[in-house]
């Protein structure tokens, strides 16, 4: 596996939207938040034919532009969107800072093809958390990769699943 940057003049232009000044770092790109949501405790089905979503209620940021979170899960949504080049794929990881401080981010892979938003799960392991919306909360990782097929999911630019978060129509 090679890391390669997404901004770097190697990879195709303009793969990253939204990003700021100051948030290329060496090997990746700081993500922003810019939308959360606390997962609802409705159960969870996954099959061969279909998804049941848990569903999601929206957090929204306080007078001081905070989200105030307590422990638990959350969805949580970039600011950026992205679009992966066949030969790559991807990931987001949390910064350190966030890690250091009990809360982590996980995601799913990036596939070649896939061009949507950027999301994932906050975990608030320990203690409340404050996190003011548009503050760099993940990176972004792309490195190298074999494809076989290009993405063909429910998740993306125009696709139903996403329309809530970019406040599009659906496409479908």
């Amino acid at each position: 596996m090679s890391m390669k940057h997404i901004m770097s003049p190697q990879v195709p232009n303009n793969l990253l939207t939204n990003v700021q000044e100051g948030d290329s770092q060496p090997n990746a790109v700081d993500l922003r938040v810019d939308k959360m949501f606390r997962l609802k405790d409705e159960t969870f089905v996954i099959t061969e034919q279909k998804k049941t979503h848990r569903g999601s209620d929206e957090i929204t940021p306080d007078e001081n532009n905070m989200f105030c979170l307590e422990p638990g899960v959350y969805e949580i949504i970039m600011e950026n969107i992205v679009t992966i080049p066949e030969g790559y794929a991807g990931w987001v990881i949390t910064r350190s800072t966030l890690n250091r401080n009990g809360c982590h981010i996980t995601s799913g892979l990036y596939d070649s093809g896939y061009n949507g938003v950027m999301a994932g799960l906050l975990h608030v392991a320990h203690g409340p958390a404050a996190i003011e919306k548009g503050a760099r909360v993940g990176q972004f990782l792309m490195f190298e990769a074999e494809t076989l097929s290009m993405y063909d999911g429910d998740y993306g630019v125009g696709k139903e699943h996403d329309a809530k978060y970019t406040g599009e129509q659906s496409g479908n």
